[in-house]
């Protein structure tokens, strides 16, 4: 965090190409009104590091794996904004190259 402006935060990073701002509203942690959303799996089963076996039921742990599994998802797409920042009047759309994609 570089600065701030009343209740925002200024934050820079690689992610994003030169002259370009994103605005995100949050509700803070685990808030309702936040723009993404963490999801997990419903069956509790499937939550959190679980250990997977391997084939050899007397050793478990030679061969085995841990397995952790969450997404992501967009819950209010009005919230998150992109800005161009120029000193003319003019607008160049972002191309992929600029943000990494190929």
């Amino acid at each position: 965090m570089v600065g701030s402006y009343g209740p925002a935060f200024i934050i820079e990073t690689s992610y994003l190409p030169s002259g370009y701002v994103v605005i995100v509203a949050t509700g803070g942690p685990d808030a309702l009104s936040n723009t993404v959303a963490v999801r997990s799996h419903p069956n509790p089963a499937y939550q959190g590091l679980r250990l997977i076996p391997g084939p050899n039921t007397t050793y478990p742990l030679v061969e085995s794996f841990s397995a952790r599994s969450f997404g992501v998802g967009v819950r209010h797409r009005g919230s998150a904004v992109v800005l161009q920042v120029t000193t003319d009047a003019s607008y160049t759309p972002p191309t992929k190259a600029q943000f990494g994609i190929r």
